[in-house]
């Protein structure tokens, strides 16, 4: 990493979640003293956990961490003691489907699906694989083709009517076929045709995937990691309502202190709102001019903390259209800490999630429809969890970016950099943040 002889230089970081907290500890590492302002009264933003009646509750979705960067590994595990602070574990997900438990992911598990269903799939898969047996890489690289296309062409249609559709249906609440692919590079398994065959001949299970194996602390769930970055950093718990620039400086809201660049980790649509126009007059105007008649697409979750029959999973997905549910996190298996220490024996604790605003009443509706004998306990709505992308975001952020950076703010993390950042690559993000910084001091 570059290191910049000027020390002296302030940072001010908008947001105190994983992004916020990565790139502040980089900076002071390296010198500097970032100020992260958070509106909440906590940092860890989308990562952070409360107890409720003892069970550790993951308020959006359920976070691990891995990563196959080893420079993220190096500098996450500086914090941490990996051997005494963490649990690791191996991903055992499966598919609810039908009312039988299907090993995740579906296409190397051909076997556990009916006769009819899993000789129909392989009649297909074989099909694709004789008209072009690296389809998948052609799907990848085809800036037009959409996640629905990618589905079909490696997949088959029996597939993706039996649970690709569906499910990803539920989870995104869009039309598969306007949801660009290119986006979703490295987030997909690119498996071609033949390479799924081989591993249901082999009966050989996804290992792949950057959580295949994943590491989780032995208390507090993520919001311990949160914590534990947030130490020795200079926090300020309050709502930025103002960003003006004075000279070469901003000013944040109305602090005495003056900082030479900003990085930006909050909802990149709210950044407009505020800059303060007669210092930033021609930013503001650009950004308003940017988004002119094009939505930055978001989805938010409803999630359920539970009680639930005790079993041997992490991720249960629920493709069927019998719920609104679409996946439930086994998060009192991540650590036994997790779960109360009240529980009923033959009991842990989960996280029910859907798509979108239901409320707790809807979701209690729906339990009775799935599996484990789940009993809620909290519930929690988050209104932007998941980003979405059409045709046109990728241009706009890339421009939004590029104008802010000639202004000295950076913007970095899922919502600001408008990315499906899990931890490890929102510090992956943060680092290459931090050295952009550096650079142009």
């Amino acid at each position: 990493m570059p290191i910049s002889s000027d020390k002296s230089a302030r940072i001010a970081v908008i947001g105190g979640g994983i992004s916020g907290l990565a790139v502040s500890q980089m900076l002071k590492h390296r010198g500097f003293t970032p100020t992260i302002f958070e509106t909440k009264n906590k940092t860890g933003g989308l990562v952070s956990c409360t107890v409720e009646q003892g069970h550790l509750f993951h308020r959006v979705g359920g976070h691990v961490f891995n990563s196959k960067n080893k420079e993220v590994l190096h500098w996450f595990w500086k914090f941490f003691d990996q051997d005494s602070e963490f649990r690791q574990a191996k991903r055992n997900a499966v598919i609810y489907m039908n009312e039988k438990f299907i090993p995740y992911p579906i296409e190397r598990s051909l076997r556990y699906l009916s006769p009819d269903v899993a000789r129909a799939a392989t009649s297909e898969l074989l099909h694709l694989y004789l008209q072009c047996p690296d389809q998948a890489s052609k799907i990848e690289n085809t800036d037009n083709s959409s996640f629905g296309d990618f589905l079909l062409a490696n997949f088959g249609e029996t597939l993706c009517k039996q649970y690709f559709f569906p499910y990803n249906s539920k989870i995104w609440n869009r039309n598969l076929f306007t949801i660009p692919l290119p986006w979703l590079e490295g987030k997909l398994p690119m498996a071609t045709p033949a390479q799924i065959i081989q591993d249901n001949i082999l009966c050989r299970p996804e290992a792949e995937m950057v959580h295949s194996s994943f590491y989780y602390p032995q208390k507090g769930g993520s919001q311990f990691i949160a914590d534990r970055l947030s130490e020795g950093l200079d926090i300020v718990f309050e709502e930025v309502f103002s960003l003006r620039s004075e000279g070469k400086k901003f000013r944040v809201n109305n602090h005495n202190d003056l900082f030479d660049r900003v990085v930006f980790t909050a909802d990149i649509r709210n950044l407009s709102k505020i800059l303060i126009a007669d210092s930033l007059a021609a930013l503001k105007s650009f950004l308003s001019e940017a988004t002119a008649g094009i939505e930055l697409d978001s989805n938010g979750t409803s999630n359920l903390l539970c009680e639930c029959d005790a079993n041997d999973y992490s991720w249960v997905y629920l493709p069927s259209d019998n719920t609104i549910i679409h996946r439930i996190i086994m998060t009192g298996n991540f650590s036994p800490n997790n779960n109360s220490k009240s529980i009923l024996p033959g009991r842990i604790s989960c996280t029910v999630e859907s798509s979108g605003y239901h409320s707790r009443e809807d979701l209690e509706q729906q339990l009775p429809n799935l599996p484990f004998a789940l009993k809620p306990v909290a519930y929690n709505y988050c209104a932007n969890s998941y980003i979405i992308h059409n045709s046109s975001t990728s241009n706009l952020i890339s421009n939004i970016r590029g104008a802010c950076s000639d202004y000295g703010i950076y913007l970095s993390g899922r919502f600001a950099e408008w990315e499906y950042f899990n931890m490890d690559t929102a510090i992956e993000s943060a680092m290459a943040t931090a050295d952009q910084l550096i650079s142009g001091l």
